[in-house]
């Protein structure tokens, strides 16, 4: 037993134990159902998150559209009231020859009238004594 054996008493190696390897063990409370319970609940977890970006993506698709479409409808109305905006502008140009042409008229007929009088003498207030 000279030759080499360790498992002598009173040699160097004798004392120096081998390091034992541990095997891992799981948890009493981590078993089969706790398992699949967690990686269901992950599942789900993962399903609510994907529905979550489509529809997060869906919303800025539509607010992106709606965007779109106001920014047509503004143009358009820009449009329109600027069309509006010329065609009264013509028509109160219009009115407004008609009017000063009346004005005229009422004037040249307000020189003829002046010292004629239309009333009748039962308009006119009694006279007072004096």
């Amino acid at each position: 037993m000279a030759s080499g054996d360790n498992k002598q008493p009173g040699t160097e190696t004798a004392t120096a134990k081998v390091p034992q390897r541990r095997t891992l063990s799981l948890p009493s409370w981590l078993d089969g159902r706790t398992i699949a319970v967690l990686a269901g609940l992950a599942s789900i977890a993962a399903m609510v998150q994907t529905s979550h970006s489509r529809l997060s993506d869906d919303i800025h698709r539509l607010r992106d559209e709606m965007y779109a479409m106001r920014t047509e409808l503004r143009q358009e109305f820009r449009g329109e009231i600027a069309g509006l905006r010329h065609e009264l502008t013509a028509k109160i140009e219009k009115l407004d020859e008609r009017l000063r042409i009346v004005e005229i008229d009422v004037a040249a007929i307000r020189t003829h009238l002046i010292g004629f009088d239309a009333r009748s003498p039962h308009d006119e207030p009694p006279h007072e004594p004096s």
